[in-house]
């Protein structure tokens, strides 16, 4: 897999200041360590190209084993930094299993989050944070969910509560934004009150049929509902990334990696 595609997606949101400028934001997730060109050179170009006023990145950017190498995903970030760019940074399955299980991956995962730390990415482990832009007040919040919620076959129920027991309730006067690596929980992420969730994980569904969509999720759940693309619930929305590598099955038809420019755009003009 020597490419990957754009894929642009359109927001509305009435909690521009009247006049503001537009935001975009780049998204970023399951790349597993994988390599555009040398040192990402080819991503980092279209990174810079669409101007991005923050990217935002929702895990698994490596890959979670003892003889595997994070220096690629810090490369990049390092990189991205020395734009000025902000990065927003909230962990996937592979990042939650490092931190969880040090007894396997020792003092990798302190590793690599210093590494992102050092080069000024802001980490959000059951974290928010304010962002500011362009006469849009926002809150970006980094959700990480208990293991269970990954496990093969899982049918375990998410409810919004335990949004609200991590961040309490949002603010409805600012624009919130979800960092959620699985997106299969939107209807409760959109309930607590995101206006945005990004999400990946599923990998677009690695086979995707023509007019019908992904074929098989992570947790081996056949044609997964949010399985890439733009979804919207009771006014939210909800962007997936089909990600920019591939891990376990590495293999992707109809399904190229996905570099995704989110605009976001005022109703007041």
């Amino acid at each position: 897999m020597s490419k990957f595609k754009e894929f642009h997606y359109h927001l509305n949101t009435d909690k521009f200041l009247r006049g503001s400028e537009d935001l975009t934001f780049i998204l970023m997730s399951d790349m597993h360590n994988h390599v555009y060109g040398p040192g990402n050179a080819l991503l980092l170009e279209a990174v810079e190209a669409r101007r991005p006023d923050a990217v935002l990145v929702t895990g698994d950017m490596l890959i979670a084993h003892s003889e595997e190498s994070f220096t690629p995903a810090l490369e990049l970030f390092q990189r991205i930094r020395e734009k000025k760019l902000p990065v927003f940074y909230g962990n996937g399955n592979h990042e939650h299993r490092m931190r969880i299980r040090p007894e396997i991956y020792g003092t990798m995962y302190g590793e690599y989050t210093k590494g992102l730390r050092d080069c000024g990415v802001i980490l959000l482990e059951n974290k928010s944070i304010p962002f500011e832009k362009n006469g849009l007040n926002m809150r970006i919040y980094g959700f990480e969910l208990d293991w269970k919620y990954y496990e093969k076959l899982n049918h375990t129920p998410f409810h919004p509560g335990e949004l609200t027991n991590v961040f309490g309730r949002p603010d409805e006067d600012c624009y919130n934004i979800l960092l959620a690596h699985n997106p299969v929980y939107f209807d409760s992420y959109a309930a607590w009150g995101a206006d945005l969730t990004v999400s990946g994980h599923l990998h677009g569904g690695i086979i995707r049929i023509p007019g019908i969509g992904g074929v098989i999720s992570p947790q081996a759940r056949l044609f997964p509902r949010y399985d890439a693309g733009h979804f919207q619930k009771d006014g939210r929305d909800l962007i997936v990334s089909r990600g920019l590598g591939t891990h376990t099955v590495n293999i992707r038809i109809f399904n190229p990696a996905e570099l995704s420019v989110i605009h976001l755009h005022s109703l007041k003009k």
